[in-house]
């Protein structure tokens, strides 16, 4: 029994592996010499529809573990990598345990169960019988599938090379005793046994001798050669058809949408010059700017028009206005003094005035562009005509461009088609002033103390008269009616 690995062999070299494909397997721990012996003796005796598939397994259960598990779960751990419901399955299965009492009962244990499980299996006692002196082995085979397993315990080179001795009786359909073996093949098998492995390498290179790999080889290789282009052409013309059925495919799906698209064209357009005509040259929208006078008209292209409004600031929360400006504390409050035009009491006349008796009133204005489209959005920093010098720019849309709560309004207008409704939204949101929004109210404050660096307007409040006048002369026109009153109190009293 050498323990040499033979790692190479006349029998798997890469022509041999082209050539017994019938007989393929795995390696053990770089040693192909199994697979040799195989091909050495059983390969002549295969059909063409025989085959073998060599495995090595193992696996490292305690006696313990084994003994307190089910039967059907240990065989099925044991034999999990096997494929013994294959054909042609040649497995060497090694329990690897250090302790030899473990494997002892592993050992038995397939002994008692295995066949039990597997009923397509059969013990071959003379392979048992054969090893019996040297170690253990024990040998399954299932006729009608032509597979063979054979547990062996503690595998290592030597056992390796010598269980190969028992390759035609472990495949006794292959195998017949009254035709006997070739003289190369019994000196083959007892090679197995020596100590070195050069009388089995010489058998081998012997009986590889009798094949000629190179033809069998250069044959597979180069079979159909001359036309191996031309069957990749093929190949190749056959995916393009199918890419081009596919591409024609995909073109008529786009044909079809396409169409679809082009019917609903058809009838927009049927509308929308069905509209025309009955419009004329007056609109709606026309109408309602020429009698509006709250709006201005800036500017009209083929898709936006550009308009301002102005009016009196009337929107706002009186009871967040009248809280806000009784506390001391708030926004109203704190602007720099040496700075103001206006002090903090004055300024608190001023916004009760304004926000909260209403004697006093601000306007204001805002700029919008207005999309054909179908869309009102604020124009932020915009200049705006000398008609509205008179006028507080809207500090939530010159300064913010925003329009709060409004834009949703104006969209659900517009998509009604109601276009005075949105024109008239715009407006309101041009009147409305957030006192909640103490960011903008910062900066309207600032304005109103004459502190303001964002370029606010202030020339806006209007006095009962109709007069137009900045926040300290309107200050002084508070001052001037408290004086009256007082006065005209005395004069009664």
């Amino acid at each position: 029994m050498f323990k040499n690995v033979i790692s190479a062999t006349p029998l798997t070299s890469p022509a041999a592996d082209s050539y017994f494909q019938s007989i393929i397997g795995q390696p053990y721990q770089n040693d192909v010499s199994f697979i040799a012996t195989l091909r050495a003796l059983v390969a002549p005796r295969m059909t063409s529809e025989d085959r073998i598939d060599l495995r090595f397994t193992s696996t490292q259960y305690d006696e313990s573990t084994i003994k307190s598990s089910g039967v059907d779960a240990v065989i099925n751990a044991i034999t999990r990598d096997m494929k013994l419901h294959s054909n042609g399955v040649f497995v060497v299965h090694n329990f690897r345990n250090n302790n030899t009492d473990d494997n002892t009962a592993n050992m038995k244990y397939i002994d008692e169960h295995f066949t039990k499980q597997y009923t397509g299996f059969h013990k071959l006692d003379k392979v048992t019988d054969l090893f019996r002196k040297s170690f253990p082995v024990l040998c399954y085979v299932n006729m009608d599938t032509k597979s063979t397993v054979i547990f062996m315990e503690q595998l290592d080179m030597k056992k390796y090379h010598y269980v190969q001795c028992a390759i035609l009786a472990a495949v006794p359909w292959y195998f017949e005793p009254e035709k006997g073996i070739a003289d190369i093949e019994l000196t083959l098998m007892k090679s197995l046994k020596e100590r070195s492995s050069d009388v089995y390498m010489d058998c081998l290179e012997k009986i590889a001798a009798q094949y000629d790999f190179k033809t069998a080889r250069v044959r597979q290789l180069l079979k159909g050669f001359e036309t191996r282009y031309e069957h990749m052409e093929c190949a190749k013309m056959r995916e393009q058809i199918e890419h081009a059925d596919s591409e024609i495919g995909n073109l008529n799906d786009s044909i079809g949408r396409i169409l679809n698209h082009r019917n609903e064209y058809c009838i927009r357009l049927l509308g929308l010059e069905n509209k025309i005509a009955c419009a004329g040259e007056d609109s709606e929208v026309m109408e309602y700017f020429l009698c509006n006078d709250k709006l201005y008209l800036e500017e009209v292209t083929n898709t936006d028009m550009y308009f301002v409004a102005g009016d009196y600031l009337t929107y706002f929360d009186k009871e967040c206005a009248e809280n806000t400006i009784a506390n001391k504390r708030s926004f109203v409050y704190g602007y720099d003094s040496s700075r103001a035009k206006v002090s903090a009491d004055e300024m608190e006349k001023l916004m009760t005035a304004i926000f909260i008796d209403e004697t006093l009133r601000i306007k204001v204005c805002a700029a919008y562009r207005f999309s054909l489209a179908g869309n009102v959005s604020p124009n932020g920093d915009h200049s705006f005509p000398s008609e509205y010098s008179t006028y507080m720019q809207n500090p939530h849309i010159q300064l913010y461009t925003c329009m709060g709560n409004y834009t949703r309004s104006i969209n659900d207008l517009l998509r009604k088609n109601d276009y005075i409704g949105a024109l008239e939204q715009s407006v309101a949101s041009c009147k409305s002033l957030n006192w909640a929004d103490s960011t903008v109210m910062a900066d309207f404050m600032a304005a109103m103390y004459g502190v303001g660096r964002r370029g606010l307007n202030t020339k806006c409040i209007e006095l009962p008269d109709g007069s137009v006048v900045k926040p300290e002369q309107a200050v002084q026109w508070l001052v001037k009616q408290e004086e009256q009153t007082d006065a005209e109190t005395k004069e009664e009293a």
